[in-house]
């Protein structure tokens, strides 16, 4: 019975997100290390966060940066996050209608995975 939170908690963090597709899987160890646990809002513990998956991200920001612009997008922020073991690029910009947009890109070839319209 104590299984059980941890499996409805795997369950509701996959349908939240979902599988996105991503082709860069982050290993399960580190998964849990910057996921769960008091530390994982450390200052020292969320920069080597982003320098680990920074080191794992065959695209690099400058570079995912200039895919999107060639697409008409004005990138305003742009964040590496794992999301349910995969490791996806998190982005806010603009498109050419003046809407807010958040897109999920896969760091590997810079495809869309995921739109979401912001307020």
């Amino acid at each position: 019975m104590k299984l059980t939170p941890f499996i409805s908690l795997a369950f509701l963090s996959i349908s939240l997100y979902g599988a996105m597709g991503s082709s860069v899987s982050v290993p399960t160890q580190e998964h849990l290390k910057y996921t769960f646990g008091n530390h994982k809002n450390h200052p020292v513990q969320k920069m080597e966060e982003r320098q680990w998956y920074q080191s794992i991200a065959p695209m690099k920001e400058e570079e995912i940066r200039d895919h999107l612009s060639s697409q008409k997008y004005i990138v305003r922020d742009i964040k590496l996050r794992d999301i349910a073991s995969e490791l996806v690029y998190q982005i806010y910009v603009t498109d050419t209608n003046a809407k807010l947009l958040c897109l999920y890109v896969d760091p590997t070839n810079g495809s869309i995975l995921k739109t979401e319209p912001l307020q």
